[in-house]
């Protein structure tokens, strides 16, 4: 497990680059690479999404983070 800067979020993100669904919602769908949720949604398109983030410096877990918004930046 390490913590990566999320790419665009000016370094305030980080996320486990070891996460599953075990640290987030076990039942969305998707499969769970490098810390990411990878989803294709049914009309096509793909959403992405760091599973487990926290702010950087801090120890408390945030959440999830869209990789899809932030690739964007």
């Amino acid at each position: 497990m390490a913590w990566v800067t999320v790419t665009g979020s000016d370094s305030i993100w980080q996320y486990d680059n070891a996460a599953t669904a075990s640290d987030t919602y076990e039942d969305a769908p998707g499969t769970y690479s490098g810390g990411v949720r990878t989803y294709t949604k049914p009309g096509g398109g793909t959403l992405k999404t760091y599973a487990k983030c926290r702010k950087t410096g801090e120890t408390e877990l945030r959440g999830e983070l869209s990789k899809t918004y932030y690739d964007a930046q």
